[in-house]
């Protein structure tokens, strides 16, 4: 998936965790879930976050480790010891949103990377139609869930 739909897809799942979690900031909140969102595509080096450090990319196989449970830990272990456990679960969210997301691609994912290459992968391709449907439908339930809150 590309970065616009794991960050439209983050939010959409931010604003239901919002009402789940309360936290007391909900603009910091969605913000780490989005940046969450974002984070497993550091090993891309043509990403949005993977672009400013390239050197991951490098070293790193994309789709591999980065979008493997074991960075889920990796990501969401500093926020849980130096900030406030909410905010550990944004990004937890944000992470996990990610995975889901790249989960119904065709390229899949490897939860267990780098102990397997079991895949998980679905049918739409990255930067296709199908993609681009989805984008509009969690715009879509993203406006709805906004106004509802």
């Amino acid at each position: 998936m590309m970065g616009r739909t794991h960050m439209l897809f983050g939010f959409l799942v931010g604003l239901f965790a919002i009402q789940a979690l309360h936290p007391s900031n909900q603009i910091l909140f969605i913000f780490l879930v989005v940046l969450g969102a974002l984070l497993p595509d550091i090993d891309h080096p043509d990403s949005k976050i993977g672009s400013k450090v390239r050197i991951v990319g490098a070293l790193f196989e994309h789709r591999g480790f980065f979008h493997s449970l074991f960075a889920v830990a990796l990501f969401v272990i500093p926020f849980w010891i130096f900030t406030s456990r909410i905010y550990a679960y944004a990004i937890l969210i944000g992470v996990l949103s990610h995975l889901l997301a790249d989960m119904i691609s065709h390229m899949g994912i490897m939860p267990f990377a780098p102990i397997s290459r079991f895949k998980l992968r679905g049918f739409i391709k990255t930067n296709s139609i199908g993609e681009n449907i989805i984008l509009v439908v969690v715009f879509l339930l993203s406006i709805w869930k906004l106004v509802s809150l």
